[in-house]
This record gives C-alpha cells, sequence and structure tokens, in this order.
C-alpha cells in the first residue's frame, strides 16, 4: 500500500518521539523538525522533506502510525494514498 506521511513544521517542536519510534523514516533536521525518510534514504539534496510517499507493508504501517502517534502535539498525519482516508490523526 502506498502511505502519504507529513509533518506539519509549524506545529513539531523537536521532541523527537517519532525518530525514536521510527529512525528509518524520521529524523531531526537542522531546524529542529522531523523530516520523513524513505528506507533511511536522503534524497533532499539540501531540502527538508516533510511530505513523502511510500511504499508500506502491514509491519510499516503499523510502525510508521506508532510512530506518528507519539508525536506529543499531532505534527504528523497519515493517509493511505489509494483510498484518500486518513489513517491518523
Amino acid at each position: 500500500m502506498k502511505l502519504r506521511i507529513i509533518v506539519n513544521p509549524d506545529l513539531c517542536f523537536g521532541a523527537a518521539a517519532c525518530v525514536t519510534v521510527s529512525p528509518s523514516h524520521f529524523r531531526m533536521n537542522e531546524k529542529n523538525k522531523a523530516e520523513v525518510l524513505e528506507n533511511n534514504e536522503d534524497v533532499r539534496a539540501g531540502n527538508p522533506i516533510y511530505d513523502r510517499i511510500i511504499e508500506a507493508d502491514d509491519a510499516k504501517k503499523e510502525e510508521l502510525l506508532m510512530a506518528a502517534r507519539s508525536c506529543p502535539i499531532a505534527a504528523i498525519s497519515i493517509w493511505d494514498v489509494e483510498s484518500g482516508n486518513r489513517l491518523y490523526p
């Protein structure tokens, strides 16, 4: 399935809980904002990535949902691209 992961940089204050839960999909940038990675890949070429569509199996989907739920201010949203449904929050 394809999931769209969005980090709202205006809400993110750098708690880094998402990085702790899913370090292969999130990292903190130089502005102390969470960015979205795809399997540890850094393809940003210097530009922050706050929105990304990735392929996910059930295990990866659950890990990403757990990471989003760990954010104390719900700065991360997860969408099912194929159905258009918001999975979190």
